[in-house]
């Protein structure tokens, strides 16, 4: 039994800061990762920084593509694949060896790769790659395990070959015709990507529009402009079953009872992410689960375990790795320095890196609508995005969501080229309670995408003059 003050189960983007900063407090702790190919989590090694970076490449690609548009003629265009996966490959391993080498400079932190479980709620046994085991106890355990992709219950799903989120950036070759079994954030993200690339890509999904949960003015539009890139959508289908024909694989599913089927090359089900908590024995500590299987926690991220705590998407919060880093910043104040911050009230923004951009912030109009909020929706199409006229850029739909009371900010969805960018301008906004009605007059730098904030606010002229909020400057 090795003693410590902490042990931290996983090393995603809470762990990964909070260990440090328990080490400047003079803590003695233990960090447990699978493999040091896995130490930085999902975002560094499968997530955000390779297929970022692979996107960034389609998007090079496409703009090559449309040069036309600027009167430049290019031919021959063709891609070296393997070098734009080196590419890929080399940012990640910099990313490593800068993350290891930091690591390694932390004091009082041991790090052991193997897989860890829970003994009792003080002990973590980890059985290491070469089958021993040690055990550790603290009086405080963090766990930041992340989540890993959801296997959907399709018929011989498991008797073919497929990829999910993470085998897919892993190609030698660009698939010809790539069939993609879900239309959410990340789908729509590969699914663009790989069209880039000169893929022909149908994506299927059993909903009514794509990204489901977000307010369907806004999911239109982008669905119109990546059908105009060349993409396919089968919006309402659910998937029966799948089967190989030779290198190919047939997906079979069903619009309103009738049965249909699509051919590819490869196939990419990204249809979801599920809890890594199963593979921790949580049972053995008496963490409690929720119906979902991540675990269950509080607004300062306390399970029902006293000193033990869970951060990131294992807790199944927000799936982002700012809301991770967000909640290592909870932890710091709450466990060092004795504070009461909480998850209550803080304001999300999340981006879809399409191209145009999904920024996000706050509450879309169907989360206002089901909180029976006092709101008001303004909106512009993304033909009056000036920026985006000069640029050639295609843009979508920009909506904010206003309280009709106070006229602050409580939400938009910007669809843009830097659809992020503009949606953080507005998270400042609202963070700092800097009221709609300052956006019509407001000073932009002329020509930027945030100009057309001007644009997009000047709408509140045409609300109902009875919003309390209007009275204030618009009499």
């Amino acid at each position: 039994m090795i003693k410590k003050d902490a042990i931290l189960i996983g090393s995603g983007q809470a762990n990964v800061p909070f260990a440090k900063k328990l080490s400047e407090a003079g803590w003695k702790i233990v960090m447990i990762e699978k493999s040091v190919e896995k130490l930085g989590g999902v975002c560094l090694n499968v997530g955000c920084t390779p297929t970022k970076t692979l996107i960034a490449s389609a998007k090079v690609m496409h703009d090559i593509k449309v040069a036309g548009k600027h009167g430049i003629s290019v031919s021959d265009l063709d891609i070296n694949f393997k070098k734009t996966q080196q590419r890929k490959d080399a940012i990640v391993e910099e990313g490593k060896k800068g993350m290891i080498k930091r690591m390694g400079e932390v004091k009082n932190l041991e790090i052991v790769y193997g897989k860890g479980s829970f003994k009792d709620k003080n002990t973590v046994i980890v059985k290491m790659e070469n089958g021993k085991e040690k055990e550790f106890s603290a009086p405080y355990i963090f766990i930041d395990a992340g989540a890993r992709p959801a296997i959907p219950k399709i018929k011989n799903l498991d008797k073919i070959k497929y990829y999910d989120s993470t085998g897919i950036l892993e190609l030698k070759e660009i698939p010809k015709k790539l069939i993609v079994v879900g239309g959410g954030y990340i789908g729509l993200e590969l699914g663009q990507m790989y069209s880039r690339f000169g893929s022909k890509v149908t994506i299927l999904d059993n909903s009514s529009t794509i990204m489901s949960h977000e307010d369907e003015d806004v999911t239109k539009p982008l669905q119109e402009i990546l059908e105009k890139e060349g993409m396919n959508f089968i919006l309402n289908s659910f998937v029966e079953k799948v089967s190989e024909n030779g290198k190919n694989v047939s997906v079979t599913y069903k619009i309103k009872g009738k049965e249909h089927s699509i051919t590819g090359s490869h196939l990419l089900v990204v249809t979801g992410r599920i809890s890594n908590a199963d593979t921790l024995n949580t049972k053995a500590a008496g963490i409690k689960l929720d119906e979902k299987g991540f675990i269950k926690v509080n607004s300062k991220l306390e399970t029902n375990v006293k000193n033990i705590f869970a951060m990131g998407d294992i807790n199944g919060g927000p799936q982002f790795t700012h809301i991770s880093y967000n909640d290592f910043v909870i932890m710091t104040e709450n466990i060092l320095h004795k504070g009461k911050r909480t998850t209550k009230g803080r304001i999300v923004p999340y981006t879809m890196f399409t191209d145009p951009q999904v920024g996000r912030v706050g509450l879309s109009e169907n989360q206002a609508k089901k909180q029976k909020l006092d709101y008001s929706v303004i909106k512009i199409a993304g033909e009056r995005i000036t920026r985006g006229k000069e640029t050639a850029q295609t843009q979508g739909p920009w909506k904010a969501v206003i309280d009709n009371k106070s006229g602050q900010i409580l939400g938009a969805s910007i669809v843009c080229t830097e659809g992020g960018e503009i949606a953080t301008v507005l998270q400042m906004a609202m963070l700092g309670k800097i009221p709609a009605d300052y956006f019509p007059t407001g000073i932009f730098a002329h020509p930027t995408y945030s100009e057309s904030l001007n644009t997009l606010f000047s709408q509140i002229y045409t609300l109902n003059k009875n919003k309390n909020f209007l009275k204030k400057t618009f009499k």
